[in-house]
């Protein structure tokens, strides 16, 4: 990082980040990596984070959680922002882009709780989560469950599973394994619960601006990041801006990179309540990705009659 030392070494790199345990856990993971670059931290309580009353379909769509991270950015309050992945829409804040997406996590879902799979769930079971996927799954396999919503940090969800209010929930197993939570899960098969678009992926979002230091941000960014990760994200993200789906559409998408060079990517479309489902898959040329995704869409959009199926 010495090529950079100048611009950072006067002022240091400042990542905005949500003010939650995993979020911070998470920007930690992109210091860690920028070291020994000087970096400063600004924590901040999103929209997302506050409403936690109703799903964030209703609140206004999982971009709640990056808005104010993208306001940092373009007031110039921050130098880059740290995402999930899988939390940023299909598209974000004129201005910006996305620097660097880091080596992935353990993408799959896991259920937390006593039980060691969906299917040993008893009958009726009350299951928290807040995602329009995961219920549509859990009731696409288990339309005799009864899904809750559960919303709040990792720590909260955990806490009301453990005070009675649900059999079991679902969290995803980067959380989990970021915190180093020792909490009983099982990881959930994407045969299964196929994952969100992004899913375990870490984001950098910076300016897209020609100044010195905008550039600097962006040069050490991608220095960290992962192509293979970027591959299959941007595979993912390409179905996912195709589809176009509303925030209470159930979407699913999640590429492998494989050995060969070639990418795999499977993608699903359910209704709400999970009764039509539609899941297919595709491969083609890594370099290929946005086709593939575009491509995978509209088959799948084609197997379900047309957009009319997209809530």
């Amino acid at each position: 990082m010495t090529q950079y030392s100048n611009i950072f070494n006067q002022q240091p790199m400042i990542l905005a980040s949500r003010a939650s345990s995993l979020a911070i856990a998470q920007v930690q993971i992109v210091a860690d990596k920028l070291a020994p670059m000087p970096v400063d931290l600004l924590k901040l309580t999103t929209s997302g984070d506050r409403i936690l009353d109703r799903s964030l379909a209703d609140a206004g769509g999982k971009g709640l959680f990056i808005k104010e991270l993208e306001s940092s950015l373009l007031r110039g309050d921050a130098d880059a922002a740290v995402h999930s992945m899988k939390d940023m829409e299909a598209s974000f804040a004129s201005g910006t882009c996305v620097a660097a997406v880091l080596p992935r996590e353990d993408r799959r879902d896991a259920l937390v709780g006593p039980f060691s799979s969906l299917a040993d769930l008893p009958q009726g079971a009350v299951i928290g989560t807040s995602s329009v996927r995961r219920r549509a799954l859990l009731l696409h396999h288990r339309p005799d469950l009864e899904i809750r919503l559960l919303r709040g940090n990792v720590n909260t969800r955990i806490a009301a599973m453990r005070e009675g209010r649900f059999d079991a929930i679902i969290l995803a197993m980067a959380g989990l394994r970021r915190l180093g939570l020792d909490v009983p899960h099982s990881a959930i098969s994407p045969d299964i619960m196929l994952p969100s678009a992004g899913q375990g992926a870490l984001a950098i979002q910076a300016r897209n601006a020609d100044d010195s230091r905008s550039q600097a941000v962006i040069d050490a960014a991608a220095t960290i990041g992962c192509a293979a990760t970027t591959t299959e994200v941007t595979a993912e993200r390409a179905l996912l801006g195709r589809l176009d789906g509303s925030c209470h559409t159930p979407i699913a998408a999640s590429a492998t990179l494989q050995s060969d060079g070639r990418l795999h990517l499977d993608g699903m479309i359910l209704s709400t309540d999970g009764s039509n489902a539609f899941r297919d898959s595709l491969t083609g040329v890594a370099s290929d990705a946005v086709q593939i995704g575009v491509a995978l869409a509209d088959q799948l959009l084609g197997a379900a009659g047309g957009r009319d199926f997209l809530a």
